[in-house]
C-alpha cells in the first residue's frame, strides 16, 4: 500500500519539532509527548540535537499506515539537509509561527516548494498566544504567497470552486464539489489548505491529520523500477545507510541497485527500525550494502538527477590536532561530505590544507561535535571566508589539445553565459561523423566529474552552458585520459580568452526593530551595499526586508542587538549569487595567479619531431588542429 510521504518545513523556532511530536502523539505512534526543552523529543534523537534544541538531520517517522513523516531542519545553516528531503515528498506542511509571521526563510521555502511542485498545506502554529488574528494572518499569506490559500476549517464550497476552472464548472452544474476533484486541485497546487492551531496544546492537530488523509494523495508511481536517493547516513555501528524512495516497481533484499547489492532493507521510525524483505512503490526505506550511492541519484532513470540549489557561502580552513595525519583527516571529511554533500571538501596538495564550504558558524560547531563524537578527534576551524563564484560576460570558445608522444586528443568548447542561478549545463551537438559518440560521452563525463575553477580568484565557475563544438581523436594513440586533459585545458583556455565576472553570495533578511531605530538600520543597509523595503509598522516596531552581500552583513546581528538594547531581531536566508559589488578589490586581495596554477593549466601540449612541447594559452589558436 502506498503511503503519503509528507514533510514539515519551517523557519527556526516556528515549533516544527513540537508539531512533529504532536502528530506522532495524536496518531498513536508514540505514547509520550516529548518536548524540545525537556530534551526527550522522539525525532531529535542525536545527542547534538538534544543538547542544542535544534534539528540538524532529517528523520523519518511512521504516523500510521497512511502517512509517513519526514522531519527536516528549520535552521538556515542546515537548509541543504531540508532540501534533500524535498525530492521524495508527496506533500509538505509549511509551518508558520503566528507571532513571527512570514520570515525571509519562509519565503525561500515557499519558492522551493513551488520550484519542485510539491502540494502544500499551511499550518499556522502558536495560535494559543494572545492577540492572534486568523483573518489577518490569512490575508498576509494570500498577499505574500497565493490567493488560493484557504482556511479549510471555514472555507465554503464557493470559495474552493473559485480556485480552479474544473471545480467551478462542477460546482455550477451540481452545486457540489467531489473530494476527488479537490484532491486533484491540491495535487496540482491550485489550492493550498490552511489550518490554525497550537502544536504544544494539541489544538488543531486532529484536524491537520484528517485533512492530510482526506485531501492529499500519494504521488503517481512508475511502471518500471525507479528509486531516488535522498540521504546518506550512518548508524551507531557505522554502517553506511542509503535512504530511498521507491518510485516504481518493487525493491527486494539482494536486488542490485546499479552495480551494488542491497544487503538489508530497513523501515525507520525515529531511531528504531524494522527489517523487511521488500518495499513497494510509493514508500521510503533505508538500505545497507551500497558504497557509491549519492544524494540526488535516481536508480532506473540514468538521465535524471535532482537539482539542488542550496549551498554554503563561507569557506573554512580545517585546523587539525598535531597528532592527526592529514590523509586520515581527509578521509574523515570525505566521509562527512558523503553524508553532507553541501560542505564541498577541497584539499590543497601544495599546502596540505583541508578546506570546507559551509553555511555558517552553527554548522562549524555541529561538525566539530560530530567529529568528536564519532571519531574522538578534536578539530577546529579558521575564520570563514566568502565563497565566491565566477562566470563569463559573453560567449567564447576554448581549445584544449593534449599530444605528448603516443597520445592525442583535441577538444573545442563553447562557453555561453546563462542567467544568474542557472548553474552549469553541459551539452554536445556534434555529429558522429565529426567525433565518435563514445568520445563525446567521455568529454561530457570529464566536464561533470570535477569542480572547474575560474581565472579571477580560482573560485568555482557557474551560470554557463558548456557546449562541445569540435573534437578529434587518433585511431591509434588516443586514450581516455587524453580527453580528460584536453577537456580541462579547453575550459581554462576559454576562461582566459573571455571576460570573467566575479559573483558573491547574497543574504535575504527580515529585521524587526523599535520604530526609533528604523532610520539607523536603513542607513546601515545602504552602507552595506544592500537594498531594503519597509514592510510594516505595528505596536512600536517596524519590519524591514531586503537583500545584502554576505561579506558586508557578516556580524551585523551583534551590532543590531547593541543599538536596539536587545530588542532588535534578524533572520537571514541564503538568496543565491549576484555580481560582486567590489570585484576589483576582492580580486586584488585574493591575488590568484591563473598562469601559476600548475594544477589547472590553460596551455596545451603539442607534438613535433617526436617530442611533446607546451604552447602557452595565448598561442593555442595558432597551433590547433581543427580549424
Amino acid at each position: 500500500m502506498e503511503t503519503l510521504i509528507t514533510g514539515i518545513l519551517a523557519h527556526v523556532d516556528a515549533g516544527k519539532t513540537t508539531l512533529s511530536e504532536a502528530l506522532l502523539f495524536q496518531s498513536g505512534a508514540i505514547r509520550k509527548f516529548g518536548r524540545v526543552d525537556s530534551k526527550d523529543s522522539f525525532l531529535d534523537n542525536f545527542s547534538i540535537e538534544r543538547e542544542r534544541g535544534i534539528t540538524v538531520f532529517s528523520k523519518e517517522a511512521i504516523l500510521n499506515d497512511k502517512i509517513t513523516l519526514i522531519d527536516t531542519p528549520g535552521h538556515v545553516d542546515f537548509s541543504a539537509e531540508m532540501e534533500r528531503s524535498l525530492q521524495v515528498l508527496d506533500a509538505a506542511i509549511l509551518l508558520i509561527n503566528a507571532g513571527d509571521g512570514i520570515q525571509s526563510h519562509t519565503k525561500t521555502l515557499w519558492q522551493l516548494l513551488k520550484k519542485h511542485k510539491i502540494p502544500t498545506l499551511v499550518f499556522v502554529n502558536k495560535m494559543d498566544m494572545p492577540d492572534r488574528n486568523p483573518a489577518l494572518i490569512l490575508e498576509e499569506l494570500q498577499n505574500q504567497f497565493s490567493g488560493n490559500i484557504l482556511d479549510f476549517s471555514i472555507a465554503t464550497k464557493e470559495e474552493i470552486a473559485s480556485c480552479d476552472e474544473i471545480l467551478l464548472e462542477e460546482y455550477l452544474e451540481t452545486n457540489d464539489i467531489s473530494i476527488f476533484n479537490i484532491q486533484k486541485a491540491i495535487s496540482n497546487r491550485k489550492i493550498f489548505p490552511c489550518l490554525f492551531g497550537s502544536a504544544l496544546k494539541l489544538e488543531g492537530i486532529e484536524n491537520l491529520l484528517k485533512t492530510l488523509e482526506e485531501y492529499f494523495v500519494p504521488g503517481q508511481v512508475k511502471n518500471q523500477f525507479s528509486a531516488t536517493v535522498y540521504k546518506i547516513s550512518r548508524d551507531k555501528q557505522n554502517n553506511r545507510l542509503t535512504h530511498l524512495k521507491i518510485n516504481g516497481g518493487i525493491l527486494k533484499v539482494k536486488d542490485n541497485l546499479g552495480e551494488e547489492k542491497v544487503n538489508e532493507i530497513r523501515l525507520y521510525s525515529g531511531e528504531k527500525f524494522e527489517s523487511v524483505k521488500e518495499v513497494k512503490a510509493g514508500n521510503i526505506c533505508t538500505v545497507t550494502g551500497l558504497k557509491n550511492s549519492k544524494a540526488g541519484m535516481i536508480f532506473g532513470e540514468s538521465e535524471n538527477q535532482f537539482d539542488f540549489s542550496i549551498e554554503g557561502v563561507l569557506i573554512y580552513s580545517v585546523i587539525l590536532p598535531p597528532t592527526l595525519d592529514v590523509p586520515k583527516a581527509l578521509g574523515i571529511f570525505r566521509e562527512l561530505e558523503d553524508e553532507l554533500p553541501e560542505i564541498k571538501v577541497t584539499f590543497s596538495e601544495e599546502n596540505k590544507e583541508i578546506k570546507v564550504v559551509l553555511m555558517g558558524e552553527i554548522q562549524t560547531q555541529i561538525i566539530q561535535q560530530l567529529v568528536k563524537n564519532r571519531y574522538g578527534i578534536d578539530i577546529s576551524f579558521g575564520d570563514g571566508k566568502i565563497a565566491y563564484k565566477e562566470t563569463i560576460e559573453s560567449p567564447v570558445i576554448g581549445v584544449g589539445h593534449y599530444e605528448p608522444l603516443r597520445h592525442y586528443a583535441e577538444v573545442h568548447l563553447q562557453l555561453n553565459p546563462l542567467p544568474l542561478g542557472s548553474g552549469l549545463h553541459f551539452v554536445s551537438k556534434l555529429s558522429v561523423d565529426e567525433l565518435d559518440t563514445n568520445w563525446q560521452r567521455l568529454i561530457l563525463t570529464h566536464l561533470k566529474e570535477k569542480t572547474h575553477i575560474g581565472v579571477l580568484t580560482g573560485s568555482p565557475i557557474t551560470d554557463m552552458e558548456i557546449k562541445v563544438v569540435a573534437g578529434r581523436a587518433h585511431l591509434k594513440h588516443t586514450e581516455g585520459g587524453d580527453f580528460r586533459q584536453s577537456t580541462y585545458r579547453a575550459i581554462r583556455h576559454g576562461l582566459m580568452m573571455g571576460k570573467s565576472i566575479l559573483l558573491e553570495p547574497i543574504y535575504s533578511f527580515n529585521i524587526s526593530v523599535p520604530d526609533l531605530c528604523i532610520g539607523r538600520v536603513m542607513n546601515d543597509i545602504e552602507k552595506m551595499k544592500g537594498t531594503c523595503t519597509l514592510d510594516n509598522s505595528k505596536d512600536g516596531f517596524s519590519t524591514l526586508s531586503g537583500k545584502v552581500p554576505v561579506s558586508t552583513m557578516k556580524n551585523y546581528i551583534n551590532e543590531l542587538r547593541v543599538f536596539t538594547k536587545g530588542q532588535g531581531t534578524m533572520t537571514l536566508t541564503h538568496a543565491g549569487y549576484e555580481k560582486c559589488h567590489n570585484q576589483e578589490e576582492v580580486v586584488a586581495e585574493i591575488g590568484y595567479n591563473p598562469n601559476g596554477d600548475l594544477e589547472n593549466p590553460a596551455s596545451s601540449v603539442f607534438c613535433a619531431k617526436g617530442a611533446g612541447f607546451v604552447v602557452p594559452w595565448e598561442e593555442v589558436n595558432h597551433y590547433k588542429h581543427i580549424k
